[in-house]
């Protein structure tokens, strides 16, 4: 994942913000060393050709859940102008906003996992060094500037994307396959199409639920349809040119061909700076999630009292660097819970420590699943993924729905989208291909059932 735009000020402003302010972290997303490594193990799979059928479907559901969580972080009356941290909270019951959190940070801990992991062995080879000294390499800055505080996000989310859209140009001329990589024939029995759509629902899971962040401020449904074009279509043609990978040199592994001898090596260099952006996102956003569940400190005002376990106030300021909208508390580094004018010195230092913890808690265990090499395993961790996150974005579209048409909010039942993610995490387990989009499916019908049942009685 990459860093949202700095979240605008939301008082007196005019129309709000276009679509071209959000458009770093969209694009980002779209143009990651991820899509390509996800289309040349999904063409791998069928002779290094993408079927058609794989990418219209795959490109449909992901742009529908873009757009139906998106549209949450929209200007009112569009949307709530708000990010999840400030949305989970008022959706969820609170057992059910935990354990959301909590697999978000465990999402956010994997996605380090696989950038570091793959910007890690592209910088080894490029130096000839082992795959644990790259990772190393990415770890120890990534954290330090997360510690630190983090810094002016959008340069780097800018130079990020035409990195890897270099990277994806360079791909596509220097490996190109002796034939299309996308098929026209229907390729493969059901269960094998169903598992390649798991894969592309799995690559925007993450992103998908948390889209309010990267919404936040918009002026509305057309900014947000710009948003998700910038996402999926760069994402569905790297995915084309990473089967074509897999077509011209029979390796699903994009730094190694690379790295080999028919490849490019000096590609690697740009495979190792197009990961950094994506890393520290998702370092700050699991971070985030890992608050939730931290002591919370008193108040400024030496108040015993815990802070307020909600969503925290909104911020009508501007922020200073990218750090994602909606995700202002932990990232601020000394915002008063309690009130007042401001942070003092003990407040501040409470604040960093939390920090300090919270970022060490998803980049530890990422940086472990990053020597691992987990990127290599890219389609089994988006296919669990997948099968447990996007069950909640029916339910909490359908919600939203009601609101906007002025009836009172209620939290959204944990029974309309939890059998969804479980059907799908134990069909995953069982080894079904079909486990994610099934998962989808159900969580879908039973929001619908809760409707219907809403109007009978009403």
């Amino acid at each position: 994942m990459t860093s949202a735009p700095a979240r605008p000020r939301t008082s007196g402003s005019g129309g709000g913000r276009t679509w071209r302010a959000a458009s770093g972290a969209w694009l980002g997303i779209g143009t990651a060393p991820g899509a390509l490594v996800l289309g040349a193990q999904v063409g791998g799979r069928h002779g290094g050709a993408l079927p058609v059928p794989v990418l219209v479907v795959g490109g449909a559901v992901m742009a529908a859940l873009l757009a139906a969580q998106g549209r949450l972080g929209l200007r009112e009356p569009a949307g709530e102008n708000a990010g999840m941290a400030e949305l989970a909270p008022r959706y969820l019951p609170p057992v059910a906003e935990r354990a959301f959190t909590a697999l978000l940070a465990v999402a956010m801990a994997g996605w380090f996992g696989f950038n570091v992991g793959l910007g890690g062995a592209a910088a080894a080879a490029l130096g000839g060094v082992p795959d644990a000294v790259g990772v190393a390499a990415l770890t120890v800055p990534t954290v330090a500037v997360l510690v630190a505080g983090g810094g002016r996000w959008n340069a780097v989310a800018v130079a990020t994307t035409l990195t890897a859209v270099a990277l994806i140009g360079i791909v596509a001329v220097k490996l190109a396959p002796p034939a299309s990589p996308v098929s026209f024939a229907r390729d493969g029995p059901p269960g094998v199409l169903a598992a390649d759509l798991a894969g592309y629902i799995g690559y925007v899971s993450v992103f998908a639920v948390r889209a309010p962040d990267f919404t936040v401020g918009l002026r509305g449904r057309r900014d947000l349809a710009a948003c998700v074009a910038l996402l999926v279509v760069p994402a569905l043609a790297a995915s084309v040119v990473g089967a074509g990978v897999a077509a011209a040199s029979g390796s699903t592994d994009v730094v190694a061909v690379l790295a080999g001898p028919d490849g490019l090596p000096a590609a690697n260099l740009f495979v190792a700076a197009s990961v950094i952006a994506p890393t520290l996102a998702a370092v700050h956003s699991g971070a985030l999630a890992m608050d939730r569940f931290l002591p919370r400190p008193p108040t400024l005002a030496g108040d015993a009292t815990p802070a307020r376990d909600t969503a925290p106030a909104r911020d009508t300021t501007p922020a200073r660097g990218a750090i994602p909208a909606g995700d202002a508390v932990g990232a601020a580094g000394g915002r008063s819970v309690g009130g007042g004018g401001g942070s003092g010195p003990r407040w501040g230092v409470r604040v960093e420590g939390r920090r300090i913890v919270a970022v060490l808690a998803i980049a530890l265990p990422g940086a472990v699943l990053a020597v691992l090499r987990v990127d290599r395993m890219l389609l089994e961790w988006l296919t669990v993924l997948a099968a447990a996150l996007p069950a909640l974005v029916p339910p909490m579209a359908a919600e939203f729905g009601r609101r906007r048409r002025g009836r009172a909010g209620r939290p959204v039942a944990t029974w309309i989208w939890a059998p969804g993610a479980a059907v799908a995490v134990a069909l995953t387990l069982a080894g079904h291909a079909a486990a994610a989009p099934v998962g989808l499916v159900v969580s879908t019908v039973a929001t619908l059932v809760h409707a219907w049942f809403r109007r009978e009685r009403s």
